[in-house]
């Protein structure tokens, strides 16, 4: 049973807007048929395609073989569908620029001459990255020379922002010492922690409504009075208590940060203060601040950053200040139980205030506040009030005890450290650790009340509550690690300069070492190739690589911040101080002797000139940002030149070279000049042909990508896009190609789009990305993708105006869906086949030609597309490719050519079509009898399976590789191909079948 058709429809316009995958399918098949009624197909007849894999300059010169084979069998111009991927990409590219430039004649036997004209040009630059190779190449000096240029032009760009966050500390830092001396400043303290614990409470309000909690709702909630809808009742009381607030806070004289013992009213204050600050939620809300439709915030992860991680961050910064003020006020034998017992008193209002913030917290995280208690029979209501009152006192008597043991701390520090550390130490080290310590005795008190409240509060809420103290430990790790490469990274520097050379030099070595191993594995097969996308059986050399790209890009980073750290150091000093000695002998000196001159020289930079050099740095970093264009000074433009000249070059005749550089520009061919159109000046009909690749979501909210972290990204004939998104509303959808301008030229080249489909070194890479191994690949401009347009926005620039947000998404590997921009790589990265997209329109017939670096043969392409087909289309393949394995004797494969069935169901699973799968793959069998071949395989023995890093390939290795395409591709769909396969094919497309 053939599969079904794509649905007929009237002749559909591509808009300027955004397409779904429906238009975009209907479209092509009006080409389909366009392409059909040249060679006499019948409309109604199953789709056929021919997909060429991913594998570089391998896939290619396999699949030119395989076209040869095709070409002869008068099969090459049957197919409906060309689907590429990076390497089969490249041959597909040629083909189409020799039907643009010599019409669809050239798909017939007879231009077979003309065919080994232009294969003459494909082997003379079958080292098309550096047509000459050696150590006195101009061309291999070219490549080292513009990978040098733009890798430091984009680090440049990226030590600018590295430079604005070295320098953040110190600039806070004399913020951080003068803070507590400025009675009125230090009530933003306050403003912001009562900020991030009333919208705390919005989104506990908010869970509790979405999990069931409102069937039987608070006092705040009961009859929804406490809801946005009643805005102006609570934006009125808020008003009255924040007044009677301030009257208390201006008649009484209250100083929230008086050391002495304050006034009563400190516990009335702060009661008014936080409810105040409660009932001003639901105008907050009605006015849409948080951008939740009038309702209460329901906050994601970047919102829940901004509005609540990042205060309680500067809250944790401006208290620790106060703690080390009040720390170096205390006398030098305190004892942490005279803290304990003494300290409540000097601050009952900060005590009030925590005590009111968990009184809140838990009202909103209860279950319900109706009927009684199982057993006793007490009043719900006063169940929860009794637990609320124990469960806040206890954890207000906590919190006390921790912020006790911080403020000895720094007492210590003040004291104690000072002696091996330098006088100065102390406000350091509160800089350093304070914020830490301070965000661990919140989310403590948090994480017991929580267990105080216990089965009376919802798991969604417990759930919500530990993905916020992720966040919290992760904003506090980033603040050490910042502060800590700082203030101590210099010292390092200063440390290891003072020792022996070759003691200073071991620790700097090891580390370029490391990272240049690291990045050399981050990029090579073993750790990650074409057939261990999912292996978990890897040989030893695997595992040692894969944990050398583990370890590898932390120590990077550390190294980095801290050399970027010293070298800043030095800068600011001799700055402030011109001829200031900045060495340091520990080797003589201990203590403050050797401590103290260093900190001196920390504090010697003033505020202004930090901002000013802020300021500058952030200039310069603007300005390489707007011109440095991320696209054009990548890898992928070098890339997309050369696979021009060699594969889109051959096709033009009428080549005139710039004698200097051996490059035509009129190689490239515009992708608006191939897309398909009526008028005298319209191109020749022809099968479509799918470009594969992969649109990169490491960023993305979606949870189904948590493995894939890509989804597929097509560029067609005649649009451009994804049909990924969670919901219909959110898909990225397809965008048209827009015309040529007078001069012929468009936005996206041919050379570009296969260049992009064969990006596989990218910091973003599908299947195998990882933030750490991105930041190194980034930094050193090891980037072959590409940023496009998003489809889901309004028309706009091919490259980003600013390149600062695309490049610190491919720095940290978090390019989504939701972005202006994006990052599209290798169509490997996701289906290394190019079968997935031929799958979505249901072709009855696909030829699927592997090539991929596959030595162990165990079809780790065909096995992820099995299951990728399966979960999104809900569409079976059985194969079964037992037959491909090589023979333990021999070592030759029993055959190189596999049929499968692929069943084509509806979403209830209902059988809708069948389609036949011709899994054609790079193996030498038993039959090949080309000596050449078996010469070459004696030679070499990984042939066909040579790594897909080799992109140098000499005259015997280019020919090899084509002759054994040619012959697999003859052998499988010749006048001898398998019984069973040719009765497939006369049930699905007997025009397939020889004879």
């Amino acid at each position: 049973m053939p599969a079904p058709q794509a649905p007929q429809a009237p002749p559909a316009a591509l808009g300027n807007g955004r397409l779904d995958a429906d238009e975009v399918l209907r479209a092509e098949r009006e080409q389909v048929d366009r392409w059909r009624d040249r060679i006499g197909v019948a409309h109604d007849a199953p789709l056929a395609a021919l997909a060429l894999s991913g594998g570089g300059i391998r896939s290619a010169t396999f699949g030119l073989g395989v076209l040869e084979a095709l070409r002869d069998l008068e099969l090459l111009r049957r197919f409906d569908y060309w689907s590429s991927v990076s390497g089969g990409g490249y041959i597909m590219a040629w083909l189409r620029a020799h039907c643009h430039r010599d019409g669809s004649g050239w798909l017939e036997p007879e231009r077979a001459g003309l065919w080994r004209q232009s294969i003459a040009h494909l082997s003379k630059f079958s080292n098309y990255l550096s047509p000459k190779v050696g150590l006195f190449s101009a061309d291999t000096w070219t490549m080292l020379t513009t990978w040098m240029r733009n890798a430091a032009l984009v680090q440049l760009t990226i030590i600018c922002g590295i430079v604005l966050l070295l320098l953040v500390p110190q600039l806070a830092m004399r913020w951080f010492a003068i803070w507590p001396e400025y009675q009125l400043v230090r009530g933003g303290t306050i403003g912001l922690f009562v900020g991030a614990v009333v919208l705390l409470a919005a989104n506990q309000l908010r869970q509790r409504r979405d999990q069931g909690g409102s069937a039987q709702p608070s006092p705040l909630q009961r009859d929804w009075r406490f809801h946005p809808r009643h805005w102006g009742r609570w934006a009125g009381v808020s008003v009255m208590l924040l007044s009677v607030c301030a009257a208390l806070w201006r008649v009484t004289g209250f100083n929230p940060f008086e050391t002495a013992p304050v006034s009563a009213w400190a516990v009335p204050i702060a009661a008014l203060l936080m409810l105040g600050a409660l009932c001003a939620l639901p105008a907050l809300a009605r006015c849409n601040v948080f951008q939740s439709e009038c309702d209460w915030p329901d906050f994601g992860q970047v919102a829940v950053q901004r509005w609540i991680v990042v205060p309680m961050l500067l809250t944790s910064v401006e208290l620790s200040a106060v703690l080390a003020h009040l720390a170096r006020g205390l006398p030098e034998d305190v004892g942490y139980g005279y803290l304990l017992t003494h300290q409540p008193s000097a601050w009952p209002f900060q005590l009030a205030l925590a005590f009111t913030a968990l009184v809140m917290l838990a009202c909103c995280s209860l279950r319900c506040w109706r009927g009684t208690t199982g057993r006793h029979q007490v009043p719900r209501v006063v169940f929860n009030v009794v637990l609320i009152t124990l469960a806040s006192a206890v954890c207000m008597l906590a919190l006390h005890a921790m912020f006790c043991g911080i403020l000895w701390l720094m007492h210590w520090f003040d004291a104690g450290a000072q002696a091996r550390l330098g006088t100065d130490a102390q406000s350091w080290h509160a800089f350093i650790w304070g914020p830490t310590l301070i965000l661990s005795a919140f989310a403590s008190a948090v994480t017991l009340m929580i267990g105080l409240v216990g089965k009376a509060s919802l798991e969604g809420m417990r759930e919500w509550w530990s993905r916020l103290a992720a966040w919290l430990w992760i904003y506090a790790s980033v603040w050490n690690v910042l502060t800590l490469s700082a203030l101590y990274g210099p010292m390092l520097v200063l440390w290891l300069a003072s020792l022996d050379h070759w003691k200073a030099l071991t620790p700097v070595v090891g580390w370029i070492g490391t990272t240049v191993a690291g990045l050399l594995a981050a990029n090579s097969s073993a750790s990650g190739g074409d057939d261990t996308i999912r292996s978990k059986r890897k040989t030893l050399p695997m595992i040692a690589l894969d944990a050398l790209t583990k370890i590898a890009p932390p120590l990077f980073i550390v190294g980095l911040l801290i050399g970027v750290s010293a070298l800043l150091y030095v800068v600011m000093t001799y700055a402030a101080v011109p001829g200031a000695a900045i060495a340091i002998d520990f080797g003589r000196c201990t203590g403050t002797a050797c401590f103290d001159p260093y900190w001196a020289q920390r504090w010697a930079p003033s505020a202004g000139l930090i901002a000013a050099v802020m300021l500058g740095v952030a200039l310069v970093g603007l300005l390489l940002a707007w011109r440095v264009d991320i696209n054009e000074f990548s890898l992928h433009a070098f890339y997309r030149s050369r696979l021009a000249r060699c594969y889109l070059g051959a096709s033009h005749r009428a080549r005139k070279p710039q004698n200097f550089t051996q490059f035509d520009e009129k190689d490239d061919i515009a992708l608006c000049a191939l897309q398909p159109r009526e008028g005298p000046d319209a191109p020749p009909a022809l099968p479509l042909h799918l470009i594969n690749c992969t649109v990169n979501l490491g960023g993305s909210g979606d949870l189904s990508l948590h493995t894939r972290h890509g989804a597929s990204f097509t560029i067609g004939p005649l649009a451009l896009g994804s049909d990924y998104g969670e919901c219909p509303a959110d898909k990225i959808g397809y965008r048209r190609h827009q015309p040529c301008d007078d001069t012929g030229a468009g936005e996206l080249t041919l050379a570009e789009a296969i260049s992009v489909s064969g990006a596989a070194a990218s910091p973003n890479q599908g299947f195998h990305s990882s933030p750490a191994v991105a930041f190194m690949m980034t930094l050193f401009n090891v980037r072959l993708g590409r940023w496009f347009a998003n489809p889901r926005f309004p028309r706009q620039r091919t490259s980003p105006a600013l390149s600062t947000g695309c490049l610190l998404m491919e720095l940290f590997a978090s390019a989504n869906e939701r972005s202006r921009y994006l990052m599209i790589s290798d169509g490997g990265h996701f289906d290394n086949l190019g079968v997935y997209e031929l799958v979505r329109r249901r072709c009855a017939l696909i030829v699927a030609v592997d090539a991929e670096c596959d030595p162990a043969l165990r079809c780790g392409a065909l096995g992820t597309l099995i299951r990728l087909c399966k979960v999104d289309f809900n569409a079976d393949i059985d194969i079964d490719v037992t037959p491909l394995a090589r023979d333990g004797q021999t070592g030759l494969s029993q055959c190189s050519c596999v049929v499968g069935r692929i069943v084509y169901r509806d979403a209830d699973g209902v059988a809708e079509g069948e389609g036949t799968l011709v899994y054609l793959k790079a193996t030498l069998p038993p039959t090949v009898g080309d000596a050449s071949l078996h010469q070459y395989h004696a030679e070499h023995p990984a042939f066909p399976h040579e790594s897909t890093g080799d992109q140098f390939y000499g005259e015997d290795q280019f020919e090899s590789y084509r002759r054994l395409g040619r012959h697999i591709a003859t052998e499988a769909l010749g006048p001898g191909m398998q019984a069973d396969l040719a009765e497939r094919l006369r049930q699905v497309r007997g025009d397939f079948v020889a004879g």
